[in-house]
């Protein structure tokens, strides 16, 4: 009954804390300035799959842009991940983009200076048939979501302009 008593105690803290809690998956959406050019989406939220393009569509080429994060030209994509509704703003969210973490392009939106449940990513694109994948924990405490973005068949890539 002891023993029982113990791990009882030594649980109840892990229960009460929410450690690796399992939240709804984030609302994914393009982003507001459509960076990618005029590509459909669609998001299945229930296993996380986004897939962008389509026949004869076509991923834009964007210059090297450091306001952007864009630290690398070449054809890229934007998404908005809103976070699960349990998520009440900004928390240490951390990112991992093909197991790059944090990587520069991704931007966490503020009002007023004030993080948001937002974030933006902003991929750069080298091969439509490679699946990106997408990890986030929320908040400490969480458990780590993946997300994959893929191109549907007929999408291609914009090559740099030359002038």
């Amino acid at each position: 009954m002891k023993k029982l008593v113990i791990v009882i105690l030594l649980i109840l803290p892990l229960v009460l804390c929410g450690c690796n809690t399992n939240l709804a998956n984030a609302d994914v959406t393009r982003d507001q300035m459509q960076i990618g050019g005029a590509l459909s989406f669609s998001y299945d939220k229930s296993s996380a799959i986004i897939t962008m393009g389509g026949e004869n569509e076509v991923v834009q080429y964007y210059q090297e842009n450091l306001e952007q994060g864009f630290t690398e030209e070449g054809p890229r994509v934007g998404l908005k991940f809103t976070a699960p509704n349990e998520i009440d703003g900004y928390e240490g969210i951390k990112i991992w983009v093909d197991n790059q973490e944090n990587p520069p392009y991704v931007k966490q939106k503020q009002v007023n200076g004030v993080f948001t449940r937002e974030i933006e990513i902003f991929p750069l694109i080298t091969d439509v048939n490679k699946k990106i994948e997408i990890k986030i924990i929320w908040k400490s405490g969480t458990k780590e979501q993946t997300y994959l973005l893929n191109f549907a068949k007929g999408t291609s890539l914009m090559k740099k302009q030359i002038t």
